[in-house]
């Protein structure tokens, strides 16, 4: 079950202590949420897990030691989680390709039908590509995208605006790109 982000803001913290239960309620009512902003960023159900995993193996040391846990520290946490994720994965294939391995290993979930979008998003300033994340794939609205990242609707809107003028340049380079080497070839 996918985690509305209108949701949010009534299960937005949980008190200080070490409350298995009250650890137990933060973690049933977010733990979906993390989980598909996790398999948004990962394409990967598997991958997703283990970061959800993670993250919330995080929260409940922040938790256990008196700290209040809320949901817009808990989505900075997944994003530092993910990020070690994409770091892990640039290291894996630098050391492919520096052993010369040729195999390419493809699970079931390699096949994304938004991958020049993902690609092209990838390719953005990380403060373009958070907040079209956010906003998109993640379904955060306005205000839950100025919390998470501690900026004012006002920045947010204009950050949003300024985030899709580059996608819409990124995607039209990259069409202009493939139309050129279609030509070129055909």
């Amino acid at each position: 079950m996918k985690a509305r982000s209108a949701d949010i803001p009534r299960r937005s913290a949980m008190g200080k202590g070490g409350d298995v239960h009250t650890f137990s309620a933060f973690f049933e009512e977010n733990y979906s949420l993390v989980l598909a902003v996790a398999e948004h960023r990962l394409a990967s159900r598997h991958d997703a897990e283990e970061v959800a995993t993670d993250t919330f193996r995080i929260a409940w040391e922040r938790y256990s030691v008196g700290e209040a846990l809320n949901v817009p520290w808990l989505y900075g946490v997944l994003r530092n989680v993910i990020g070690n994720e994409y770091r892990s994965r640039d290291r894996r294939s630098a050391l492919r390709e520096k052993i010369g391995e040729q195999a390419v290993f493809h699970g079931p979930d390699d096949h994304d039908p938004y991958g020049d979008v993902r690609e092209a998003v990838e390719r953005l300033p990380v403060e373009h590509r958070e907040i079209l994340k956010m906003t998109y794939w993640e379904d955060l609205k306005g205000p839950e995208v100025a919390a998470v990242l501690g900026l004012s609707a006002t920045a947010v809107r204009s950050r949003l605006l300024r985030a899709r003028r580059l996608l819409k340049a990124e995607l039209a380079q990259e069409s202009t790109q493939r139309e050129a080497l279609v030509t070129s070839h055909g």
